[in-house]
């Protein structure tokens, strides 16, 4: 898949990653869809070469994006898929988030597209916030994924921004999951639906989460202890645990818990809390070998290696607190 952006709005701040146009506060999802270039549809058609079954459905179809009447745009390939693949149309997608943003329990914050529109994405902003420590904020976010080219599912994740810093946290559910996941099948919208009413209960998710950060904070965590979250997070090499070195990883995180200010507090320093945002952060804002625009870092972070190491760093936190 291509990772640049294809289109983006936001609200707010301007992205770190400098992309997208502004949209005013509480806009609407048609506004939203439309200020993010999201008010395209997709179409599901017959591969070619595809064989016809006896129920008339074709082996294979080809996901089509669909040119917008006001806009000097061709058809574009999105991807193949099965004949047992249900399009979610961006709108659709827009409209699980109906019974928060229609209810004023959440806003609009960005929306975009990358790649052709392989994937697009939304994130609503929900009110109040989880006080860690005093002067430690975590803002609570939902986000929503959806792919057009049949290589994943409808994705709808709990996030947190920490304020000091911009770390985006990954939050899990009560099952050790990082999201709700939907095929593309008929029973789509009955699951999204299903999805959409548990979101209405979001803030106990996170009033669990906030009380999980909380005793990180209050958890102290020594040099023998870090590096055994460290190597749960990033394993060694057989040869670096003979020798005893300490990874590439591991040293960036050792000075990032010494020289980071966001973790350098009374209430911050030497805690599982400062450890997890220490990778939340490296995860985040990493220097890469190969050029990485603002674009692959938020695909990375969002939905990429990002995503899955930071939800593993969660994982092995929680353990050291149990």
């Amino acid at each position: 898949m291509a990772h640049n952006i294809n289109s983006m709005a936001y609200y707010g701040e301007r992205p770190w990653h400098g992309m997208g146009s502004e949209i005013p506060e509480r806009a609407t999802a048609e506004e939203m869809i439309t200020a993010s270039g999201l008010n395209w549809k997709v179409e599901a058609r017959p591969a070619r070469g595809a064989r016809k079954d006896r129920k008339g459905r074709y082996s294979r179809y080809e996901i089509v994006r669909l040119p917008r009447d006001e806009a000097n745009e061709s058809e574009t390939l999105l991807g193949a898929v099965s004949k047992y693949y249900t399009p979610l149309q961006n709108a659709d997608a827009f409209a699980f988030f109906d019974p928060v943003v229609g209810e004023s329990m959440a806003c609009f914050e960005t929306a975009g597209a990358l790649g052709e529109g392989e994937c697009i994405w939304t994130l609503a902003k929900l009110p109040e916030v989880m006080e860690i420590v005093p002067g430690d904020i975590c803002m609570r976010y939902l986000l929503l994924s959806n792919r057009h080219d049949g290589k994943g599912s409808v994705t709808v994740k709990f996030t947190a921004i920490r304020v000091v810093c911009q770390n985006t946290l990954m939050l899990a559910h009560q099952d050790g999951q990082a999201a709700y996941r939907v095929r593309h099948s008929k029973a789509m919208p009955e699951r999204l639906a299903e999805i959409g009413n548990i979101m209405r209960t979001a803030h106990q998710l996170y009033e669990q989460c906030g009380k999980v950060f909380k005793q990180m904070a209050h958890t102290a965590l020594h040099r023998n202890r870090l590096d055994t979250f460290l190597e749960a997070v990033y394993p060694r090499s057989e040869a670096q645990k003979k020798t005893g070195t300490r990874p590439e990883k591991w040293r960036h995180i050792d000075r990032l818990l010494e020289e980071a200010p966001d973790l350098q507090g009374n209430s911050v320093r030497g805690t599982v809390w400062a450890a997890y945002n220490a990778i939340t952060h490296y995860e985040d804002y990493r220097p890469s070998r190969t050029p990485e625009d603002g674009s692959v870092r938020l695909n990375r972070v969002w939905f990429g290696s990002s995503a899955t190491v930071k939800l593993n760093a969660l994982n092995s936190a929680l353990k050291l607190i149990a």
